[in-house]
């Protein structure tokens, strides 16, 4: 019976393949590693913004903290793909209506679908796609799911639901300083209020591969939760779960549920909706009287019919559980499905985690392994990493899904230390624009009130020459052109500006603890050091970045590669012989060489150059009469060589031109 099923997946992996570039567009991979894993007792909350297939809002945007007044109400909003993903003045200067510069026209407020009471007081918080990290270092990461149900937002017709995820990760870092408050207050709304997937697609044809949500949930006390958020019954409503990560391990999320058994009289480890387990048994999914226990992840995973389910998910979990603790020695081959585990939902590494070493996982496409994306006859004669989507013309097959890849809009390594004093002190947000593997992760505190203009301008419709996503996004597209030899370059400068922003970064922290023990330095004082320490090394970080962009331009243009103005300094640098041999190189000319014409062509060419030398011999002899017997002699020569000359030239130009591969 086993093999039975085994073989109708295998069918409906063949049938729905062609479709695997279309989907999952918005998929995003979270990792989070507790303080007890890491080699300085920092909590770190990773994730990839890997946006696409509709234009996204490029702006790193900073909301202020406000104090309310008693009786407010908090307006929700649809937060929509496309610039600007809100227009409102409840949440500071950058998010209130402009002129618009495009279009000519001043931008119109966003409607909210509902309000709910406000509190108090709420955070700053850094926000794009998603709410990030506040100011006392709650922090978020998130990745798309698939579930057994599906919702849409109240602002559609027959839409029932009031939160997305965006909204409710924003309201979750205004509120709250725990990762637990965090969960409750999004868990407790969207089952009062109804959630929806900003990604569930149409009503005619709902998306069940992108209808539900996961987070990691951070925070300065060393707990670290996932949190899976789904629509209820009949498109409304909210089932949600929870689970506590142990201290000393790493989890990572990669488009997939991993929460399987809960046991809810264990609060310190578990939380969940009241009806978690009831809907379950209602639908049919989980049968209380069978021998399983209940399972989440199977009651409400997406049951999964291609190939995203078992290798999108699982070759990524795989490769950061690899990268991490390789004495596990665990199969890539396995995948990931709803029905049961094949991967643990957390891990224990090897070796204490360095911050570095998460950024370098989100710049992952599989270096050094047998699924290296720069391998291969996709990865073209220059090693390019990059599969674009699109419809696959009806050809059945996938490509390998690497963390870092060309929609990534931007990536963040959120750092989360209650020991290193203040909480400006304590929380950084290490923030990349667009596809890591080509940007460098530059330092914010997560206190500060600003950041730099460049990385609020810039549209992805028209290039912006003052926009730091441009700068990243211009220098990855260019390195496309010739990858593998770009990309030294480029992991040269990435390398050396990493090194200089941990550097700074410390320099910051050890000045600033030493300040506070011998003078008096108020927050206010310390968030502002901190804050144009910070911006000035972006800007630099920016700045040198278009040089290189330059640079690169300059260099390698037109299948060359030049490094000056000296004739020897421009140099083909060519094609490797492995894709000349594969190429149509090898075979060419094939039939559409005629030697016959050649010849003809030679023959011209031959009696041309003699006639030539004819001719010289001509002169040399009338001139012979009147100058000496040495100075004819050498007229005869100099018309002789000429014409060895042109006619080896001639030779040369009837035959194929040699090509010097490169090895």
């Amino acid at each position: 019976m086993k093999s039975f099923h085994v073989h109708l997946y295998a069918v409906a992996i063949a049938v729905a393949a062609t479709s695997l570039q279309d989907v999952h567009v918005k998929a995003c991979t979270a990792i989070a590693v507790t303080k007890g894993a890491s080699v300085d007792n920092s909590t770190l909350i990773a994730h990839t913004d890997d946006a696409g297939g509709a234009a996204s809002d490029l702006r790193l945007v900073r909301v202020p903290a406000q104090d309310h007044e008693p009786g407010s109400k908090r307006a929700v909003y649809n937060i929509k793909g496309g610039y600007p993903r809100v227009v409102t003045s409840d949440r500071g200067l950058h998010y209130q209506p402009v002129d618009d510069s495009e279009t000519g026209q001043t931008q119109e407020y966003s409607m909210p679908m509902g309000y709910i009471p406000q509190v108090e007081h709420t955070y700053a918080y850094f926000d794009q796609d998603y709410g990030m990290m506040n100011e006392v270092q709650l922090s978020i990461g998130e990745s798309t799911c698939g579930a057994k149900t599906v919702g849409w937002p109240l602002d559609v017709p027959g839409g029932k639901n009031l939160f997305g995820i965006a909204e409710l990760t924003k309201i979750a870092l205004e509120r709250c300083a725990t990762a637990r408050c965090a969960i409750n207050v999004m868990g407790t709304l969207a089952e009062k209020h109804g959630f929806y997937s900003e990604d569930s697609g149409d009503m005619a044809k709902p998306d069940y591969g992108d209808s539900a949500e996961a987070l990691v949930v951070g925070d300065k006390h060393g707990e670290v939760w996932v949190f899976h958020l789904m629509t209820g019954k009949d498109h409304t409503g909210a089932v949600w779960a929870a689970q506590r990560v142990p201290d000393g391990h790493v989890t990572v999320l990669a488009n997939g549920f991993t929460i399987r058994e809960i046991d809810l009289s264990q609060p310190d480890w578990f939380m969940a909706s009241t009806n978690v387990v009831s809907l379950a048994n209602e639908m049919g999914w989980w049968d209380p009287k069978g021998d399983e226990p209940f399972d989440f992840t199977a009651s409400y995973g997406f049951a999964d019919k291609d190939a995203i389910g078992p290798l999108y998910t699982g070759r990524r979990i795989w490769r950061v559980y690899d990268v991490l603790a390789p004495s596990l020695q665990l199969d890539a081959r396995l995948g990931s499905f709803s029905q049961y585990a094949t991967y643990p939902f957390s891990i224990k590494p090897d070796h204490p985690v360095e911050t570095y070493q998460i950024m370098d996982l989100l710049r992952d496409y599989y270096a050094g392994t047998q699924y290296d994306m720069t391998k291969g006859l996709a990865a073209g004669p220059f090693g390019s990493p990059v599969r674009w989507s699109g419809s696959p013309g009806g050809v059945t097959g996938g490509w390998e899904r690497p963390i870092s890849m060309y929609r990534t809009l931007f990536a963040f390594v959120l750092q989360i230390r209650s020991h290193k004093g203040p909480d400006a002190l304590g929380g950084v947000a290490w923030y990349a624009q667009g596809a890591p593997h080509g940007s460098v992760f530059v330092p914010f505190s997560c206190a500060q009130n600003t950041v730099p203009e460049s990385y609020l301008l810039g549209r992805q419709s028209k290039f912006h020459p003052q926009s730091a996503w441009w700068a990243f996004n211009i220098v990855n597209n260019w390195s496309l052109l010739r990858f593998n030899a770009m990309s030294v370059e480029i992991r040269g400068n990435i390398d050396r500006l990493q090194t200089a922003a941990f550097a700074l970064r410390r320099k910051m922290e050890t000045e600033a603890l030493i300040e506070s023990q011998s003078v008096t330095i108020t927050d206010t004082e310390l968030v502002t050091r901190l804050q144009a320490q910070s911006n000035e090394f972006a800007d630099l970080v920016v700045a040198q970045w278009w040089q290189l962009a330059w640079t690169l331009i300059g260099k390698y243009s037109d299948g060359y590669m030049t490094t000056g103005e000296a004739p020897k300094q421009q140099m083909s640098i060519g094609y490797p012989t492995w894709w000349l041999k594969s190429s149509e190189f090898a075979s060419w000319p094939g039939d559409t060489f005629k030697p016959k014409f050649n010849k003809q062509l030679l023959k011209v060419d031959r009696e041309t150059t003699q006639g030539f030398v004819r001719e010289a011999a001509k002169t040399t002899d009338i001139e012979l009469k009147g100058q000496s017997y040495p100075v004819a002699f050498a007229w005869v020569i100099i018309g002789a060589v000429l014409g060895a000359t042109m006619l080896a030239l001639a030779d040369k130009a009837s035959r194929r031109i040699g090509y010097n591969a490169v090895a």
